[in-house]
C-alpha cells in the first residue's frame, strides 16, 4: 500500500482518497508552504504531487511530466505520452492543458424562455463556431481517460468509487472549464457515502444543487456523475437514484427509452453484481424539491470501474483483475483511429491485445474482425481471441506475465 505526505504526516494514498474530508485543512495547508505533497511510491527518492482544489475539496494528482517515475501499481503512475492524451488541437472539444481539461459540451445549460417559445444557449459558451463540441459520453471517456482509469496496475487492491472520485478530480485538474465556466460550478461527481461525513456530503450536494435554479424565465442546468442504483416507474415515467445518494432524478418515459437503445449494454446491466454503470446525468430544476434529467450518458463498466463496451468484456476484465494482470482498456478519442483492442496486456513483451468476439455470423462484424486480425499480424502484435458463443472464459488462455522487477 503506498503512503503520501503532507503538513507533516504520511498515510495511505486510499485514506486520503476514500475520506478526503478529513485531510482538507491539511492539504489546505500544503499546498500554500511548501506547495505540495509527496508519494512515496519509490523507496529511493519520494515524487512531489501537485495539490489541487476543486470546490470546497482537495485532491492530489501527479506532478506535470512526472508520471512515468512513479512505480509500478501507484495510481499516478503514467506511461510515457499519456499525459496530454486529449485535444490534439485548440478546435477540439476537449483539451487536455495544464490548467486542466478545457471542455465544449454540445448539451445547453442554460434554457431561457421568450414569451411563448424557448431558446437555448451556454454558459459563456465560446462563439467561435469552429470549435467542435462532444456528446457526454465522449466527455465519460475523457474524465475516464485522464483520471488514469482505464488501466489497471496488476494490484490485489480493489478500486473502490472513493479512488474513482479522487482520481476523476486528479484527472480534471484545478482550473478546468465546461462551456466557458469553471467546471465546479457546472459538474458535481459524487462522492462515496461515509455514515460519519453525512452531513457533510448532504451539505455539498444541497450547495450544488442551489446552483440548479429555474425562475419560469431561465433555467440552469448543472451535471451529476454517479453509480446508477436503480431505475424505478414513477405515475408520469421513470426516476433514477444513485448509490452515493437517496436524491432522486426524474425522466421522461422518452429519454429513458432513448437511453435503454443508445445504451443498451449498460442499461441491461443494471443491478447487476458484478457490473457497475456509471451516468452522467444532465439535470433541471422542475419544482422547488425535484430535478429532472434533460439528457443524460450510461458508461457500463467492471467491478472496479473500467470501462467496457459489453457484459462480455466485464466478464473478461474481472478475471484479468482477479488475476492481477496488468492492462488497459483502450478508448477511442479522436477520429482517425486506428482499430483499438478490447483490451491491451502489459506484463507481455511485446503487449498481448484480448478480443472478444461476441457477434459471429453478421457479415459486417466479420468483414471488421478480419480487419483487425489482419492489422495485427502485419504490425506483428500477438493476441487472445475469445468467441463468446463457442468458448467459456475460462477455458480461454492467457499467456504468462513476465516478472516483475
Amino acid at each position: 500500500m503506498f503512503e503520501v505526505s503532507f503538513d507533516g504526516e504520511r498515510v495511505p494514498l486510499t485514506e486520503v482518497q476514500e475520506h478526503p474530508a478529513r485531510f482538507a485543512r491539511r492539504l489546505e495547508r500544503a499546498k500554500v508552504v511548501p506547495g505540495f505533497a509527496q508519494c512515496h511510491c519509490r523507496t529511493d527518492a519520494p515524487r512531489r504531487l501537485v495539490i489541487r482544489r476543486y470546490g470546497s475539496r482537495f485532491h492530489l494528482a501527479g506532478w506535470p511530466d512526472d508520471g512515468v517515475h512513479h512505480a509500478e501499481g501507484c495510481d499516478f503512475q503514467k506511461k510515457p505520452g499519456t499525459d496530454t492524451a486529449l485535444g490534439p488541437d485548440s478546435l477540439s472539444a476537449i483539451i487536455a492543458g495544464p490548467a486542466g481539461l478545457n471542455v465544449r459540451l454540445d448539451v445547453s445549460l442554460v434554457q431561457q424562455e421568450t414569451g411563448s417559445r424557448s431558446r437555448t444557449r451556454d454558459i459563456g459558451g465560446s462563439t467561435r463556431a469552429s470549435r467542435r463540441s462532444a456528446p457526454l459520453l465522449a466527455f465519460l471517456h475523457a474524465l475516464w481517460t485522464s483520471g488514469g482509469l482505464t488501466f489497471w496496475h496488476g494490484t490485489p487492491k480493489s478500486r473502490s468509487w472513493g479512488s474513482v472520485n479522487a482520481m476523476l478530480h486528479a484527472g480534471m485538474g484545478e482550473a478546468a472549464t465546461i462551456n466557458g465556466s469553471p467546471a465546479h460550478d457546472i459538474l458535481h461527481v459524487m462522492r462515496r457515502f461515509e455514515q460519519e461525513e453525512r452531513a457533510a456530503i448532504n451539505g455539498e450536494l444541497a450547495a450544488f444543487k442551489r446552483r440548479i435554479v429555474n425562475d419560469g424565465g431561465v433555467s440552469r442546468r448543472a451535471l451529476i456523475l454517479g453509480e446508477i442504483a436503480t431505475v424505478a416507474d414513477t405515475q408520469f415515467g421513470k426516476k433514477i437514484t444513485l448509490r452515493q445518494h437517496p436524491q432522486q432524478y426524474f425522466a421522461s418515459m422518452t429519454l429513458v427509452d432513448q437511453a435503454t437503445k443508445k445504451y443498451r449494454h449498460a442499461w441491461r446491466a443494471v443491478g447487476k453484481p458484478t457490473a457497475r454503470v456509471v451516468a452522467l446525468l444532465l439535470v433541471e430544476r422542475m419544482a422547488e424539491r425535484y430535478l429532472r434529467i434533460v439528457d443524460l450518458a450510461a458508461m457500463l463498466c467492471s467491478s472496479v470501474f473500467l470501462p467496457c463496451d459489453s457484459i462480455h468484456e466485464v466478464a473478461m476484465a474481472n478475471r484479468l483483475v482477479a488475476e492481477h494482470r496488468r492492462f488497459e482498456k483502450p478508448i477511442r478519442m479522436a477520429d482517425g483511429e486506428e482499430m483499438l483492442a478490447d483490451f491491451v496486456l502489459l506484463d507481455t513483451h511485446p503487449p498481448t491485445h484480448v478480443e472478444i468476439y461476441g457477434m459471429n455470423g453478421l457479415a459486417s462484424y466479420e468483414q471488421r474482425k478480419a480487419e483487425k486480425q489482419a492489422l495485427r499480424r502485419t504490425q506483428g502484435i500477438p493476441a487472445v481471441e475469445w468467441n463468446v458463443d463457442r468458448e467459456n472464459l475460462a477455458a480461454i488462455k492467457l499467456p504468462v506475465p513476465i516478472e516483475r522487477a
